[in-house]
């Protein structure tokens, strides 16, 4: 249990050393602002999120095929291979390396994790999966630190070293008994056996059978589920959250050094501020994460709490960009003020809209649609991930930045909006009910580890 715990977390380390590897590189390429918004920086920056777009429907048509670990030894060597592409000094190979690291990155991490939630007990699912979560963004600080304070060379091979360890521990593991089961029962049960220890897995194998009944009888059910009203308004619904979770900008504050989104501020030195941000990322992640973890609240309140509150941290930070553009005296002698609203954004942001978009697909979906239509939404998580930071960093130039931090404040307000009348709160409601307030026939029924999962996706 502890190596597919470790292994789980190192592809999710390593998939957050991709996303925080343009944060040092922009700083140390970028010798002034006028830099910032040329067109080869800009896609160098933001070609990862197309990969990453593109990689979740791949890897899930891989996993399907070959299953998680086979998955993750068809696509280690290449994936490491890349990150030494990195290394040549030509732009174009670093644009076509940037977008195979998304590309590969993220099925490294979706295969890892999805061998992860298959293996480990129900029981302690739940709190795996806040350390698993929070390791993505220790990916990003780790990344972040290291290409700070050292040359690229090394801050390369620090984020290749992640992938081969990672490749190492996946060869002494099984592959995953959910896949096994489809055609080995007794390999099925091996596999999980090898994870749990004998006699302590029973319960997961009857059902894993269950549900791989149920999908054998009903295999094409999502054909015509897709079509129903209440699962295409359900998947609506969490394309609008979805769209407003990405809409706050929190990629910019991920992939951009403070000194570019705030006017070549500093509060202490670029490598510092990179890092204390770094710092603010992880504990707000894994604080929230553990809270989840424990509680159990009361889904739409608190996704409208945290919408609410994210616009007003950008609301403040953008009236900060006003002032300080005007040159306001009390402003210019505060320079650690973005730093603080920063750190209140995340604070607010992860308290709901960083989590609950997949606990609503979860919640929304009968377990024939759930996979595709997590596909559906975390593809254009990603898609509308690089929109976001390709029109920043288009526009960085041309727009004062506290005009691009109103618009944030002003789609986030709106997303506060669109949460209050169309997020259906499914905390202690089954299918049948989530789906009568959609507003349809009801169709499908979840899964046989919905009880025991409910809370761990």
């Amino acid at each position: 249990m502890r190596i597919i715990f470790l292994a789980a977390c190192l592809s999710a380390l390593s998939f957050g050393t991709i996303l925080g590897w343009s944060n040092p590189v922009t700083h140390s390429m970028v010798v002034d602002e006028e830099e910032v918004g040329k067109k080869h920086l800009v896609w160098l920056v933001c070609l990862i999120l197309i990969g990453c777009s593109l990689g979740v429907t791949s890897c899930t048509f891989l996993m399907k095929q070959m299953g998680p670990k086979k998955a993750l030894r068809a696509l280690g060597p290449f994936y490491i291979l890349t990150w030494w592409l990195m290394l040549i000094p030509d732009i174009d190979v670093q644009l076509a390396g940037r977008f195979f690291l998304g590309f590969l990155g993220i099925s490294y991490s979706i295969c890892g994790e999805n061998l992860l939630m298959q293996t480990v007990h129900y029981g302690i699912r739940r709190y795996i999966t806040v350390f698993h979560s929070s390791t993505m963004v220790l990916g990003v600080l780790v990344s972040t630190v290291v290409g700070s304070a050292t040359s690229k060379f090394h801050h390369t091979l620090v984020c290749a070293s992640i992938p081969i360890l990672h490749y190492v521990l996946i060869q002494v593991i099984p592959e995953s008994p959910v896949f096994l089961y489809a055609t080995s029962h007794v390999a099925a049960a091996k596999s999980l056996a090898w994870y749990r220890g004998a006699g302590n897995f029973y319960m997961d194998m009857a059902n894993i059978k269950k549900d791989w009944d149920a999908g054998r009888q009903d295999s094409d059910a999502y054909r015509y589920m897709l079509l129903s009203k209440v699962v295409y308004r359900a998947l609506l619904t969490v394309m609008g959250v979805t769209f407003f979770q990405v809409c706050t900008g929190y990629f910019i504050f991920m992939f951009y050094n403070m000194r570019i989104w705030c006017h070549g501020k500093t509060v202490y030195t670029p490598v510092v501020d990179s890092t204390i941000t770094g710092v603010c990322f992880v504990i707000s992640k894994l604080f929230w994460g553990s809270l989840h973890s424990v509680f159990s609240w009361k889904v739409r309140g608190l996704l409208i709490t945290s919408c609410f509150a994210s616009a007003i941290g950008l609301t403040l930070l953008a009236l900060y960009q006003l002032l300080d553009a005007l040159e306001v005296d009390i402003i210019i002698n505060v320079d650690w003020s973005p730093m603080i609203i920063l750190a209140l954004f995340l604070f607010f942001y992860d308290m709901g809209l960083n989590y609950y978009p997949k606990i609503l697909i979860f919640e929304y979906m009968p377990f024939q649609m759930y996979k595709r239509a997590f596909s559906i939404v975390h593809a254009s998580f990603w898609l509308l991930s690089f929109l976001n930071i390709y029109t920043f960093a288009s526009t960085i130039l041309s727009v004062p930045i506290y005009v691009v931090f109103t618009v944030l404040a002003g789609i986030t307000y709106a997303g506060t909006v669109f949460c209050y009348f169309f997020v259906v709160e499914p905390k202690g409601k089954s299918l049948i009910q989530i789906q009568l307030e959609f507003g349809g026939n009801p169709i499908g029924k979840r899964g046989a580890l919905f009880n025991q999962t409910r809370h761990t996706v």
